[in-house]
């Protein structure tokens, strides 16, 4: 009977209980959470994401990309645009300048899986073919025309089809060539209609142009040749393909500038270092806009080996190093803010904390991959808080850092800087740690605690701030119940005691002996806390009451051995949360409904809006064939009744007729009337 709170939310109460014996399933990152989040937001539009605001690149954005610009070259692409796109997975939606740059991604991510071409390249390829079969079909006047049975068979050979028991009114087609069939049926060609031609009807006819499309610079810079078959040169060569996407991705001075130097054949070579990394590489009127600006180019010339002023070697240099790590390096500082690039290009800084991320081993690559890999080093240098005085601020103090890392030598690279940590007296030397760590991203490791805890300690003032003791704490059982501490990053007001509370609590459920208890115990819990999250981020509770209601709710959840005894710590749980709302613990279903709907409105659109949420939070429940709360807490009081000696037990079978499970224990067997024991949906009629 024990997910009636996750009910309230508008989620179903037919929870599978874990009864393996272990609970390491359900401290998962709250589905709870999330959709009060969603549901806030649909009500009271979006919220602003705990790290800040959004970031300042290195320059003014372009003012066009090389797809926005309208090129006089053109190439031809075989056969009906539209039957391009389906069969090249591009969306219909695309405009004709974005068709090469997009049909250059799909054949990037989709078309070779180890030197291989995949099925779907394959059947572009033969699609190409075919089309341009029908192109010579269709002849000058683009248009394919059959006037009856007989003028249609050239054209069924080409679709891979057949006139089946002769021409007639009683003609069908059949598969010939299956390969063929499959892409005429794919690329959307009209068969029907040619089937009703075979019949006797009206004459096929079908428009069947080929389709120019703009092309990036000229068809003889792809193809080699002036065959201006630029499309079937990307289909071939993954390398050019990539070339020609990351080129598609940048503005057009920077694009133009490459193409002068260092020029698309020594490009190609490190094609997909500049697909992942050179999108936010800018050349301004001959030079390289680096991050951190004027200040930083300096630095950057003496890690790159060539200075801004110069772009093709530049360029050149900075994606032929190191696999591309420094382009990945440079990549990561182009699209933070100012603030940010001035801390980390700082001279002293730009080359050590590269060194760091480097390492001694620059294999694997990070532009090997198909997709870009682990964001670690993106995600510090974006969150990564700096003071007043532009130092970086550290949640708690050195010496529980140290700790950190000693405690989280997984793998060699740690084990390294858990050495080097025993070491350290000042913050700049953690972050260059974080940033040597952030190749292996491990789920609990040092870096992302250092993330979850930066933005928890994000915008609290000096004496709300995590003191090392809590530091130490969350970051001891980060990997047990890391996921849950997203809420103390949303509600900055929870103060240490309400934290350390609240994994006291957690661990108090997690020694529950019996797994059926310890899962439903976990799943209430989970669920009361999201209804304290949707409230609090309502307004429903207030600041000065943030902390006293946080503990409220969780501290009833003490001493549970049993069913009974997790009915009465979650009824309790509830009831405290309520009060610290409304002032009352007694609150109906519908009540709990209305609260949930937003607080009290007092204009007549507002409060219309408010009725509608309400009513579709019941629907949700009505077509779940959920138990009402105020039924489950009717017959949890009379079977309390009843265990006094009371013969109730006549009134409470309508109720307990909505149940399939009931495991009220204490009646004694004079009044036991037979109840299952868990409350689970209603069965549906049959």
């Amino acid at each position: 009977m024990f997910f009636f709170f996750a009910a309230s939310l508008g989620t179903s109460s037919c929870f599978a209980s874990d009864a393996s014996g272990s609970a390491s399933s359900t401290w998962q990152e709250a589905p709870v959470a999330t959709q009060a989040a969603a549901a806030t937001q649909s009500a009271s539009g979006p919220m602003d994401t705990p790290s800040g605001k959004a970031t300042i690149p290195i320059s003014p954005p372009p003012a066009s990309t090389v797809a926005d610009i309208s090129f006089s070259v053109k190439t031809t692409i075989p056969g009906p645009l539209r039957s391009f796109l389906r069969m090249a997975g591009i969306s219909q939606k695309a405009s004709n300048d974005e068709v090469l740059p997009l049909l250059a991604q799909e054949v990037d991510k989709r078309g070779y899986v180890e030197g291989k071409p995949t099925e779907f390249l394959i059947l572009l390829k033969r699609y190409m073919q075919q089309a341009r079969e029908l192109v010579v079909l269709a002849g000058p006047q683009a248009v394919i025309h059959a006037s009856n049975c007989e003028e249609a068979r050239p054209l069924l050979t080409i679709l891979g089809y057949r006139v089946r028991q002769g021409c007639g009114p009683d003609a069908t087609v059949q598969t010939e060539d299956a390969g063929r069939a499959f892409l005429t049926i794919d690329s959307g060609f009209p068969l029907v209609e040619l089937e009703e031609t075979l019949r006797g009807g009206k004459p096929f006819t079908l428009p069947y142009p080929s389709s120019p499309v703009p092309v990036l610079f000229t068809p003889n810079e792809w193809t080699g040749s002036d065959a201006q078959d630029v499309a079937d040169a990307l289909l071939r060569d993954a390398a050019l393909a990539r070339l020609y996407s990351a080129l598609g991705q940048m503005d057009a001075e920077t694009a133009a500038s490459l193409r002068q130097a260092p020029g698309l054949r020594r490009l190609v070579r490190f094609s997909n270092v500049l697909n992942f990394y050179g999108s936010h590489i800018y050349i301004r009127s001959g030079r390289v806009a680096v991050p951190g600006g004027a200040s930083a180019e300096p630095a950057w010339k003496d890690l790159v080996g060539a200075g801004p002023e110069s772009p093709a070697d530049f360029v050149g240099r900075l994606i032929a190093k190191d696999e591309g790590w420094l382009a990945a390096y440079y990549d990561a500082l182009s699209r933070v803010s100012q603030s940010q690039q001035a801390y980390f290009t700082e001279p002293g800084r730009l080359k050590r904390f590269y060194e760091a991320l480097r390492g001694q081993q620059i294999v694997p690559s990070p532009a090997k991959p198909v997709f870009r890999p682990d964001p670690g080093f993106s995600l510090l240098v974006t969150r990564l808080q700096l003071d007043a005085n532009g130092q970086p601020h550290i949640p708690g103090d050195m010496e529980s850092w140290k700790a950190i890392f000693r405690h989280n030598g997984g793998s060699k690279r740690s084990r390294e800087w858990a050495r080097r940590a025993s070491h350290w007296n000042d913050p700049e030397q953690l972050v260059e740690g974080l940033v040597a760590l952030s190749r292996d991203f491990a789920k609990d490791g040092p870096l992302q605690i250092y993330l979850m805890l930066g933005e928890i300690d994000r915008g609290r003032s000096a004496d709300q701030r995590l003191t090392p003791q809590t530091v130490r704490l969350l970051a001891d059982k980060f990997s047990r119940y890391g996921d849950q501490y997203i809420t103390f990053a949303e509600f900055h007001g929870l103060d240490n005691t309400s934290i350390a509370k609240f994994i006291t609590a957690a661990e108090t459920l997690d020694r529950i002996p019996l797994a059926t208890v310890r899962a439903n115990a976990i799943g209430i819990f989970q669920a009361n806390l999201g209804l304290w999250q949707i409230l609090a981020r309502q307004g429903q509770i207030s600041d000065a009451n943030l902390n006293d209601s946080w503990q409220h709710t969780i501290g009833t959840f003490t001493g549970i051995n049993s069913s009974a005894l997790l009915f009465d710590a979650g009824r309790s749980s509830l009831k405290e949360l309520l009060r610290s709302v409304t002032g009352s613990p007694e609150v109906s279903q519908n009540e709990i409904i209305t609260l949930l709907s937003g607080p009290t409105q007092t204009e007549a659109a507002s409060q219309q809006v408010q009725q509608e949420l309400a009513t579709r939070i019941r629907t949700v429940l009505d077509a779940q064939r959920l138990v009402s709360l105020d039924t489950l807490f009717t017959l949890g009081d009379g079977l309390s009744e009843m265990s006094k000696g009371k013969a109730i037990g006549d009134t409470l079978i309508p109720l307990a007729g909505e149940l399939r499970e009931f495991p009220r224990k204490e009646a004694n067997t004079s009044t036991r009337f037979p109840i299952p024991a868990t409350p689970r949906c209603k069965p549906a009629p049959i």
